[in-house]
């Protein structure tokens, strides 16, 4: 994910990850272990979650630049699925 961030953000991809239920201090351990760049949003409660009616984690939503979401996957993304996904919204 963060290849893509860094390789498409010019082009208006954003991404805005939402972790569930974990506090800040894990989060940022994680994030800075990883070199993420992007946001990570904390859903304590898990209500941006129910709202996206998440199943499982990983969940991916592609949303265009409407707001739209035009796909949706649950796993872990490699990086030809990312491609693929994007293909559809940029």
């Amino acid at each position: 994910m963060q290849k893509a961030y860094e390789q498409y953000q010019d082009q208006g991809f954003v991404i805005l990850s939402v972790d569930i239920g974990e506090g800040r201090e894990i989060v940022e351990i994680f994030a800075e272990g990883q070199g993420l760049t992007f946001p990570i949003l904390l859903d304590a409660n898990g209500a941006v979650a129910q709202g996206y009616r998440v199943q499982g984690v990983p969940t991916s939503l592609f949303i265009d630049r409407e707001g739209v979401i035009r796909a949706r996957y649950t796993g872990p993304l490699d990086e030809s699925l990312i491609e693929k996904y994007l293909e559809q919204i940029l």
